[in-house]
């Protein structure tokens, strides 16, 4: 989805009550999560090698993607056990797939340390994780009874400028929702394109 939709949609949806926002954001997700899927799905093991203009490959693009899905269903854990501001939030408690935790000084040193380990994996493993996170995210924001708006609105308030927009103040849960959005569709559109 291109930033100049994806953004203004985001800031008309986080003007909205909180259960008219969630009606919004959970139909915004199934838009976008329908389309990420499709396009993991479909990019081959050949395709999955070849180098984007940054420098990684397909896979460790999409390698990226999944691990912070992975982050952020860590998250969505700990906001329906009520805490208030994720460990994400202060980039700590990412937990790794062996279960060795911690947390990293910038998302440089983060992003760096998955595109290492993702270097060395073959693509039907990064694919069907990637499947498999973004599921459930998706699961875990839509699904009745699990991060209702209840517990979304719980969460620690959040001061967010929109890009060429407002700035927002907003639960937390709220912001993290439109980060999970915003990177499956928004960051990394040119290098999941089915023209890239």
């Amino acid at each position: 989805m291109k930033a100049e939709v994806f953004y203004p949609r985001v800031a008309q949806i986080f003007a909205d009550t909180p259960h008219e926002r969630h009606r919004r954001m959970a139909h915004l997700h199934d838009e976008v999560v329908a389309w990420y899927l499709g396009r993991v799905g479909s990019i081959t093991a050949e395709a999955a090698g070849l180098r984007c203009p940054e420098g990684r490959t397909l896979a460790q693009v999409v390698g990226h993607i999944m691990e912070w899905d992975r982050y952020f269903v860590i998250s969505a854990g700990e906001m329906l056990a009520g805490v208030e501001w994720p460990g994400i939030m202060a980039k700590e408690r990412y937990v790794e797939i062996d279960g060795a935790s911690g947390g990293y000084r910038t998302l440089d040193e983060f992003n760096a340390r998955q595109a290492a380990k993702h270097a060395a994996w073959p693509w039907p493993r990064i694919q069907s994780m990637a499947v498999e996170a973004a599921t459930a995210l998706h699961l875990l924001f839509t699904s009745a009874g699990l991060l209702t708006t209840e517990r979304l609105e719980a969460t620690r308030r959040y001061d967010w400028r929109v890009p060429d927009g407002p700035r927002i103040t907003i639960p937390v849960g709220w912001f993290l929702w439109m980060v999970t959005l915003e990177h499956e569709s928004v960051e990394h559109e040119k290098e999941l394109s089915p023209e890239a």
